[in-house]
């Protein structure tokens, strides 16, 4: 069983490398089945989101930054390793709780990560050249900076061991699909106020990963649009 893990996609975002230091740390037998990597060390040594071009938005790109390089590097280790399964890990400064993304809900080894995860909240996303469009067998977490933890990080070594045991922590979750980008462009202040994260909105959808400081001024978008909660067995 081999586990891709993605830290560090974005520089300034440390639960992948938090996650790898616990395991070195306690001695993991994990870590002989863990090819861990940096997703961005230029970002990661200055501690910033990217340098040139958000990495995570260069998967296909044919430009020569060093994000998109390196993106390329990454399909290239993917393809090397031929992982059961990819594990890209984020955190965001929204205050939400802790969320699943995937691509699609199919393939055993998506399936078999999901339910031996104890997250409940799973996001399914289109493609934005990210690396759910790089590989298929891709699952990330996102989770607030605020409640990275002792405890957290060991509930994400928990879940990566249920998956090589062949466990099952549940498989029932609550699944919501991404409908669009929440532009900066059609929401007031007032209205990014009142938004909560999973939570059906005024506007008419469920916003994700919107707060204060979401994306800053990097994009013109401050979080998503999502469906609301359908709940389903995996």
């Amino acid at each position: 069983m081999n586990i891709f893990i993605i830290g560090a996609t974005h520089g300034n975002e440390i639960l992948g490398v938090k996650v790898y230091e616990q395991l070195l740390r306690t001695c993991s037998p994990l870590l002989e089945q863990v090819t861990f990597i940096l997703g961005n060390p230029r970002a990661y040594a200055q501690r910033k989101r990217y340098t040139e071009k958000d990495l995570n938005r260069s998967y296909g790109s044919i430009d020569q930054t060093y994000e998109s390089r390196r993106a390329q590097y990454i399909v290239n280790r993917i393809e090397q390793e031929r992982p059961d399964i990819v594990i890209d890990m984020h955190t965001t400064t929204a205050t939400q709780p802790s969320c699943l993304i995937v691509s699609n809900l199919r393939g055993k080894a998506k399936k078999v990560f999901l339910r031996a995860s104890h997250i409940s909240y799973v996001m399914k996303v289109r493609s934005l050249a990210d690396i759910c469009s790089a590989a298929t067998n891709v699952v990330g977490y996102e989770v607030s900076e605020s409640s990275i933890t002792t405890e957290l990080i060991d509930e994400i070594i928990h879940d990566l061991q249920r998956y090589v045991d062949g466990h099952s922590y549940s498989s029932n979750k609550l699944l919501y699909t991404m409908c669009d980008k929440i532009l900066r462009s059609e929401v007031s202040s007032l209205d990014i106020q009142h938004l909560k994260n999973f939570e059906m909105s005024h506007l008419g959808y469920v916003p994700v990963m919107v707060g204060e400081d979401s994306y800053q001024e990097l994009t013109d978008y401050i979080g998503f649009k999502a469906s609301k909660e359908k709940h389903i067995t995996v």
